[in-house]
C-alpha cells in the first residue's frame, strides 16, 4: 500500500491544476474572434433569405418584373427602374408633396459585381465572387433599400453611394440625407443606419461624407459572426422641397431683424404661409447655431410639404 505524503499529495495537485490550466487554454484558444456560416453569398436566394432575416423593422420589399436589360417596380407614390448592369444607377420616379422628382442612385464601385437576377420575394440581387454583394428592394412605402452583404472578415466594409445631380449631407444632428444642388430642389433622407451579423446581432456601423458620397461603414467587433448585412434606406415617402442657404447668406441672418426680412421673402416668393412673428425667432436661434459651427454650416429650409421646417446641413 502506497502511503502519500504532504509532499506527494503537493506534487500531484500541482500537476492536475497545470493539466486542468493547459485544458482552459487550449479550449479558449480554439474558440474563433470571429464566425462565419456557410451561407454562400454569391447565390442571389440566400442573399435574399440573409436580408428578409436581416432587417430590424420587418418592411416588406414588392414584386419586381423583369423588362429585359432592368427590373421595374411600382407602389402609390414611386416607380423604380433597377437596371441589370451594375455600373448603370437606379432610376426613382416618386411624388412628393405633390411635385415629380427623378434621381438616380449610383451603387458602391470596386466590389465586382455581377449582373442582377431578381428573387422570388422581389429582391434585386447583384452578387459577387470575390467581395460583398448588393440587394436593391423596393418597399412597400415606395422607400429605397440598398443592402450590401459582407461575406467574411477580408471583404469590404464600406459602402459609397452616390445621386445625380444631389451631394451628400450630414447634418448637426447625425440626420445624413442627399440635397438637390442649386438653392432649390430636393432634400431625401436617408434612414439611420443599421448592420446585423448572422446572430442576428448589431454590429456598429455610421455615415460619412466624402465628396458628394454618401458612405457606410462597418465596423466588426471580434465576436461578429458573418456574414453580416448592412442598409442604407431612401426614404422618399419623407422627402422635401426647399431652399438651401448658401454659408455667406446663413451668415447674414445675425438678429430677429433679419430672420423676420427673410421670413416675409420667403413667404412672398414662394407664396407660403408663414407665422413669421415666431418662425423668425426660430430661423435666428439656427442660423446662429449654424454660424457657430467651424467650418460654418448652412441651412436647408423646407418649402412643402411642412414649409418652414429647417435642417443644417454642412457646406
Amino acid at each position: 500500500m502506497r502511503i502519500f505524503t504532504a509532499r506527494h499529495r503537493a506534487a500531484l495537485l500541482s500537476k492536475v491544476s497545470v493539466a486542468a490550466i493547459a485544458c482552459c487554454v487550449v479550449a479558449f484558444s480554439a474558440t474563433p474572434a470571429s464566425a462565419e456560416t456557410s451561407v454562400d453569398t454569391a447565390d442571389p436566394s440566400a442573399v435574399a433569405a440573409l436580408v428578409a432575416g436581416a432587417t430590424p423593422d420587418g418592411a416588406q420589399p414588392v414584386d419586381a418584373s423583369a423588362t429585359g436589360i432592368a427590373f421595374e417596380t411600382f407602389t402609390p407614390d414611386a416607380t423604380t427602374t433597377i437596371p441589370v448592369d451594375p455600373a448603370q444607377p437606379i432610376e426613382v420616379t416618386a411624388d412628393v408633396a405633390g411635385r415629380e422628382i427623378s434621381a438616380n442612385i449610383t451603387l458602391p464601385n470596386g466590389l465586382d459585381l455581377a449582373a442582377a437576377e431578381a428573387t422570388a420575394d422581389g429582391t434585386v440581387v447583384y452578387p459577387s465572387e470575390s467581395d460583398a454583394s448588393v440587394a436593391v428592394q423596393t418597399l412597400e412605402s415606395g422607400d429605397t433599400r440598398v443592402q450590401t452583404v459582407i461575406p467574411d472578415r477580408d471583404a469590404t466594409h464600406e459602402a459609397a453611394f452616390g445621386m445625380e445631380g444631389f451631394r451628400a449631407v450630414i447634418d448637426s444632428a447625425g440626420n445624413a440625407g442627399f440635397v438637390q444642388n442649386g438653392s432649390e430642389g430636393a432634400f431625401v433622407p436617408v434612414d439611420a443606419p443599421w448592420a446585423t451579423d448572422a446572430t442576428g446581432a448589431s454590429v456598429p456601423t455610421h455615415y460619412e461624407v466624402r465628396g458628394d458620397r454618401l458612405v457606410q461603414i462597418v465596423t466588426p467587433t471580434a465576436s461578429t459572426a458573418y456574414p453580416v448585412v448592412a442598409d442604407p434606406t431612401w426614404g422618399w415617402r419623407n422627402a422635401a422641397w426647399g431652399l438651401t442657404l448658401s454659408r455667406s447668406e446663413t451668415a447674414s441672418i445675425k438678429d430677429y431683424a433679419a430672420a423676420a426680412s427673410f421670413c416675409a421673402a420667403l413667404a412672398r416668393n414662394q407664396r407660403l404661409t408663414l407665422a413669421c412673428g415666431l418662425w423668425s425667432g426660430y430661423l435666428q436661434v439656427q442660423a446662429a447655431t449654424a454660424n457657430r459651427l467651424r467650418p460654418k454650416g448652412c441651412l436647408h429650409i423646407v418649402v412643402a410639404p411642412l414649409p418652414g421646417a429647417i435642417s443644417h446641413t454642412y457646406c
